[in-house]
């Protein structure tokens, strides 16, 4: 690969992987030139319920504490599943043992099934578009700023607000906010507020165009905002036959052309780890 192809993360799948090999894989791929793991945000997965499903904030936690030159991002956290000031004060956490190393990946929602099987009320996209607006704007408030301050601020649906609450310890350095998706409003919300957009390759050049204009539209500087793009893997789709395992270099110039600072690559297990390790530079 050429110093010209985009930064490099890598989604490694939490769905039949017990915690500790996991855990080992990530250790692995902190070795690599990459960016970051990243990491799905699943409660359960489908058709074995025996299989070990891993969740992102615990995982996330374990990883940055087991391995000191990791980063991680979530790929990406449901605003639909948590709380979103539960969610800043496990951030704080997080960020206050591994200051500068986690990166929160947010999205409006994409599992209607297993919100229905774990008894969590899904909504229609508008609903899950207002909670993802509200989650920015808690998160915000509730990382950054001082300590001291009691937070009061209603958010923008108007349906929640925080009333004099209290966010203490605050992390040390800023925690980057990426929003996903390809919805016109995701990509609105990613342009005037995040500081990075995630979106599939295979909306990526749409998206991008869009993101652009945003970016424009709200007064921010045209590449302000830092542009992802995944690569998934379908559901029986082996890594070495993707696009990227093909003809890395030849992938990559096509997603900078397309205008991608960072792509993610998904692996699921130990020998997809192996064979991406192959294709890494030293």
């Amino acid at each position: 690969m050429t110093g010209s192809t985009p930064r490099v993360g890598v989604a490694l799948g939490t769905i039949g992987v017990p915690a500790n090999e996991w855990l080992d894989l990530a250790g692995e791929l902190a070795q690599l030139s990459i960016t970051r793991v990243w990491i799905w945000d699943h409660l359960m997965g489908r058709g074995a319920p025996e299989r070990p499903v891993l969740e992102a904030l615990a995982l996330a936690s374990a990883a940055l504490a087991r391995h000191s030159s990791l980063c991680v991002g979530t790929l990406v956290l449901d605003v639909t599943k948590r709380h979103p000031a539960l969610v800043a004060k496990s951030v704080a956490t997080i960020s206050s043992f591994a200051p500068g190393r986690l990166l929160i990946g947010l999205g409006a929602g994409g599992d209607a099934a297993e919100h229905q099987a774990l008894g969590i009320s899904y909504g229609d996209s508008e609903e899950r578009l207002a909670q993802l607006a509200d989650n920015v704007v808690i998160l915000r408030a509730m990382l950054e700023g001082d300590p001291a301050e009691r937070i009061t601020r209603v958010v923008p649906s108007g349906r929640a607000a925080l009333d004099g609450a209290a966010s203490s310890p605050r992390p040390a350095h800023r925690v980057p906010i990426y929003i996903a998706g390809d919805h016109p409003l995701s990509i609105e919300m990613a342009a005037k507020h995040g500081d990075g957009w995630i979106a599939p390759v295979r909306t990526f050049a749409a998206g991008i165009a869009r993101l652009r204009e945003e970016e424009r539209r709200s007064g921010r500087a045209v590449g302000t905002v830092h542009a992802v793009a995944l690569q998934e893997l379908g559901r029986d789709e082996p890594f070495t036959e993707t696009p990227f395992a093909a003809h890395p270099d030849a992938w990559f110039a096509e997603q900078r052309a397309l205008g991608a600072d960072e792509v993610i690559v998904t692996v699921r297990s130990a020998r997809d780890v192996t064979a991406l390790s192959a294709m890494m530079p030293v």
